[in-house]
């Protein structure tokens, strides 16, 4: 990835090895990616990568800086000021994420 590519050709390019979803504003499941538990928030985010792992997860922060995008991250959780969205800028959602932890089982 390199710093004068577009975003559209950055996506394309990564595509084949992210084992998640990158979404472009005009992908089918965009629109309901980008929601948030707040209905009044309608961010917009340039790029929403829905990662799977940690490798989805170190891409896409090389490509945000890559392409000089803020980023916002959506943990899964419910905030209510809309900070898991962005305008403009990366949505990266953890959502999906499968990392196994050391603590992961830890009660």
């Amino acid at each position: 990835m390199t710093g004068g590519s577009s975003l559209s050709e950055t996506v394309t390019a990564l595509a084949s090895s992210f084992t998640g979803q990158l979404l472009l504003p005009s992908d089918a499941d965009y629109d309901e990616a980008r929601k948030v538990h707040n209905g009044l928030i309608d961010k917009r985010p340039a790029l929403i990568a829905r990662c799977r792992g940690l490798a989805d997860i170190v891409d896409a922060v090389k490509m945000a800086r890559d392409q000089k995008l803020e980023v916002a991250v959506r943990g899964g959780g419910h905030n209510v000021a809309g900070r898991a969205t962005i305008d403009r800028g990366m949505m990266i959602d953890l959502s999906p994420t499968e990392v196994d932890a050391p603590y992961a089982n830890f009660k």
